[in-house]
């Protein structure tokens, strides 16, 4: 999935042809541009934490780092924009 934009609290938006995720927690600084591919879940819980590797746009692609982060949310475009009603103070 592609970085495409940055949410509150340092959570990035990403997107492929499957739709939309956000996600937070992890340990290295993404920009536009870099991709992440999930691997696994670790944990099924209300914080579910995924592995992960991700590939750096600045580094042309060349390399995988792992790391691991938090699903905040999954969905198409009409189901994010739900999920930023229901989550954004008014």
């Amino acid at each position: 999935m592609d970085v495409v934009g940055y949410m509150n609290h340092a959570d990035l938006l990403l997107e492929d042809e499957q739709g939309l995720v956000i996600i937070g927690g992890v340990n290295y600084v993404l920009s536009i541009g870099d991709k992440v591919y999930f691997k696994r879940n670790i944990d099924q819980g209300l914080q579910q934490r995924c592995a992960i590797d991700i590939s750096f746009a600045s580094n042309q692609h060349c390399g995988l780092f792992e790391d691991q982060c938090q699903v905040k949310f999954s969905g198409n475009r009409t189901e994010l924009n739900q999920y930023i009603s229901a989550t954004t103070v008014h």
